[in-house]
This record gives C-alpha cells, sequence and structure tokens, in this order.
C-alpha cells in the first residue's frame, strides 16, 4: 500500500469505529448517536439509553451506543467532514445538534426530515408541544426532532432582593430602578455587588427584540425559519435600538457588569445579583449556590409593556438520514422513546430541560415535582405563556453574528457610542455576512 493511501486509510479508522450502525448477524440492528452532553447532561443521556436498550431496545431487536464527541460546534464539524467527503457511511444515525447546525444541515440533502420520517412510519408528531414544533419548523416542515429544550430566564438572589423590598422584575425599566438601590460601593466609590452581569448576545436578543410588538425577528425570513435569512430587520423596525435604549440606562445605574464569563460563579458567589441564563442551569445553579442565600427564577423582562411575545425555545434537537427501511424504523423507535411523556419527564427531572411532549404536562408526577420544586415550574409557565411563533435565530456565520452583538453592545457602554451608531454597526456588520455567505451560496439555496 502506498505511503499516502496507508495515512488517509488510517485516518479514516476513527470515524469507522462511531459510524452508523448496522443490522447485525444477532438480528439486532444497532444505531449509533452522536451528542455533546456532558456532565449530568450525560449522566441522564447515559440513563435513557441504558434504559432504552433493556426495555423498548431489548423488545425491538435495537441497541443504540451514544457517543460524546465534544461540544455542539465540535460536533457539527465531524458531520460536515463526513459530508465533504462524500462517504455518508461514516454518519451517525442520529446527530444531536444546536441551533447553530441548522443553517449546514439544511443543505445536506439526505438529512431526513422529522415530519416525513413520521408519515413514513406511519405516524404523526401530534404528540409534541407546539412550541417545540415551531422551534424546528423549516420551510414549512419539521427538520429535526426537538429534545434537549430551554428557554431563557432570570436568576436572582432573592435573599438580597427581598431584604430591600423588591420582587422579580417584570420590565427592565424596573430593574432600573431597583438597580439603584441593589448595587453596593465602597468608600472610594467602587462597585463591590452589581445588581446584574450579562452582555446580551444572540441568545439573549432572540428573546429581547422577538417579545416585541407581540412578535418580531432580528432578520427576515423569520429568523431564518423560512430559508436564508439575507438582511436584518432590527434597524429598520427599531427593535434593538428600543432594547439598546433601556439596556443603557441599567448600565449608568453602575449596576450592570459587562462580564462575558463566570458569571454563574460570580452570581454564586454572591458578587452579583442577577443574571439571564438557560433553564438547563437551574440543577447546577442550586447547586453552586449550596444553599447559601435562596435563587430565585422568573420569566425574562419585558422590553417594555408593548413587548408580549415572550420567549422563544431554544436548546436543540435530533437529526437524522436517509437510510435503509430497517435502520430508519429503528430510529423512529428509538426518536419516539427519548421524547414519550414518560422520558421527557425524567429528562427534565434530571436536567431542569423543559419537556417537548405536550402529554407530560399533563401527568400528575409532572405536577407533583413541580409542586415540590416550584422552580422548575417557572420555564414551563413562560414558554407555555409565549408566543409559538417567536423563535431562534437560524443564521450563517453564527459565531460571527453571536460576537458582533457581544462586542458592539459592550463597546456601545464602555466607549459611550452612540446607540443609533452601534444599531447601524451591527446591521451592516451582520448584513455583509449574509451578502457574502448567500454570493458564495447561491447555488445551494
Amino acid at each position: 500500500m502506498r505511503k499516502t493511501s496507508l495515512i488517509a486509510f488510517m485516518l479514516m479508522i476513527p470515524l469507522a469505529l462511531f459510524a452508523r450502525g448496522s443490522a447485525e448477524d444477532d438480528g439486532i440492528t444497532t444505531i449509533t448517536w452522536w451528542h455533546s452532553n456532558s456532565g449530568i447532561i450525560q449522566e441522564a443521556t447515559d440513563a435513557l439509553v441504558e434504559k432504552f436498550n433493556e426495555t423498548t431496545g431489548a423488545e425491538n431487536g435495537i441497541r443504540v451506543d451514544a457517543v460524546y464527541q465534544g461540544s455542539a460546534n465540535d460536533t457539527l464539524t465531524k458531520v460536515k467532514t463526513v459530508m465533504q467527503a462524500g462517504d455518508l457511511s461514516q454518519l451517525p444515525d442520529l446527530v444531536q445538534l444546536d441551533a447553530t447546525g441548522v443553517t449546514d444541515m439544511s443543505t445536506y440533502g439526505n438529512v431526513y426530515f422529522i415530519d416525513e420520517l413520521a408519515a413514513d412510519q406511519g405516524e404523526d408528531l401530534s404528540f409534541m408541544l407546539e412550541h417545540a414544533l415551531e422551534s424546528m419548523r423549516y420551510k414549512g416542515k419539521i427538520i429535526a426532532l426537538p429534545f434537549n429544550a430551554s428557554t431563557i430566564l432570570f436568576y436572582y438572589n432573592k435573599t438580597a432582593f427581598e431584604e430591600a423590598g423588591f420582587d422579580a422584575p417584570q420590565t427592565l425599566d424596573e430593574l432600573t430602578e431597583m438597580a439603584k438601590v441593589l448595587t453596593q460601593r465602597d468608600k472610594d466609590g467602587k462597585v463591590t455587588r452589581y445588581t446584574i452581569a450579562s452582555v446580551p448576545t444572540t441568545y439573549e436578543l432572540c428573546a429581547f427584540i422577538g417579545m416585541q410588538h407581540g412578535l418580531s425577528y432580528i432578520t427576515d425570513m423569520s429568523n431564518g425559519h423560512d430559508g436564508t435569512p439575507t438582511k436584518t430587520v432590527f434597524r429598520q423596525e427599531g427593535t434593538l435600538k428600543a432594547f439598546l435604549e433601556k439596556w443603557r440606562a441599567l448600565y449608568e445605574t453602575g449596576g450592570l457588569s459587562n462580564l462575558t464569563s463566570g458569571v454563574s460563579a460570580q452570581f454564586a458567589a454572591g458578587q452579583t445579583l442577577s443574571m439571564l441564563a438557560s433553564t438547563s442551569n437551574l440543577t447546577s445553579v442550586l447547586e453552586a449556590v449550596d444553599g447559601r442565600f435562596e435563587v430565585g427564577v422568573a420569566p425574562l423582562m419585558k422590553v417594555n409593556e408593548e413587548a408580549t411575545g415572550g420567549v422563544n425555545l431554544g436548546g436543540g434537537a435530533l437529526f437524522t438520514f436517509h437510510s435503509t427501511p430497517e435502520k430508519e424504523s429503528a430510529v423512529w423507535t428509538f426518536m419516539k422513546f427519548l421524547t414519550s411523556a414518560e422520558s421527557q419527564l425524567e429528562w427534565h427531572i434530571a436536567t431542569g430541560y423543559l419537556p417537548v411532549n405536550r402529554h407530560t404536562y399533563e401527568m400528575e408526577e409532572y405536577k407533583a415535582h413541580c409542586k415540590e420544586n416550584p422552580l422548575f415550574q417557572v420555564a414551563s409557565d413562560q414558554l407555555l405563556a409565549s408566543n409559538p411563533d417567536v423563535t431562534g435565530l437560524w443564521i450563517p456565520n453564527a459565531y460571527d453574528v453571536y460576537y458582533s452583538f457581544q462586542s458592539n453592545i459592550r463597546a456601545m457602554l464602555e466607549e459611550n457610542i452612540d446607540i443609533d451608531e452601534t444599531v447601524n454597526r451591527m446591521a451592516d456588520e451582520i448584513d455583509g455576512y449574509l451578502d457574502e455567505f448567500n454570493r458564495q451560496n447561491s447555488n445551494k439555496h
């Protein structure tokens, strides 16, 4: 064998080890699931897989191998590498990705849209929560099955808020007024305790912009759910400016820390009294605080009284690919197990992710869990009260857009840049990313 051929062969071995399973001689169909779940999330993942293999899988001759592939971006990169190489046999049967992967996955012709898979199996998705389905709707079809669903919440030091006579704020204006009281300084005027730490990025802005006027978007094409976006719309609609005006007022109290990392640690240490974070952080936050103070969670504050749309459903979903009838049936069986009412209850309790099965919310076990752990119900109530059409952003150059929001908002505050200039700068940057992508991929969309 020539040296170059040997090297190429050796490089393919790791992928081959974790690629698609097959119907084996003993009649067991093995399917491979690539995911990015770590820590307590991986423990919950492994527990579900083990339960499936011992019950539904054993009854149907199916075995699942769950393979951790690093971060969500690492997992997407590995899928893209296989796709670009053209050897589709090296794909997993199932891959769990977050919203940053949708734009790429939508271009791959062998992705099996979930509503089509269900129909081909003689079933439908009527058991799924409407908000969950809308979160994964692409050009009128469901591109992936929602699984690890979450929303953004306001986490706060309930002990400190109550000592000052405050409940959780319902609007950004209310938080600004509270910050004038809650923020602490030393004798030299240096802030020693912030009211909130946050630099908004795509995650936060999907909600802060999406909630305005009952429903708003960051870009055209319904934030990319109707096709690849071509331009931003927050400039002409005034939604980003409306948010930034409130955010600057909060910053001017001195109570807003432009912290981009370590926010949860500072919150747990009592150095900042509130933060914006995912539903899925609740278990880990409670463990980190460890009873030093009472943790409160509340719905995300409204930008203004007209911002009635609520929040979008985020998190991740399960993508699959066209294969043999046996494999497709096995994948669907496993997907149904993962999103069953019972599995979603177990997943919710273990991780804090929201149930995507609408029947879970009707279960007595779920109601009992929420009664015993009322913080977990806040996210569910917020989601169910939100407009299902408030969606996350599916956009190419996702990480460039993320940092555009972060860097420009931080610069606006710290360098006292005009709000209109900030809005124009962000719109021009993101529109430039979209123009470049659409020029390079005009033959694919």
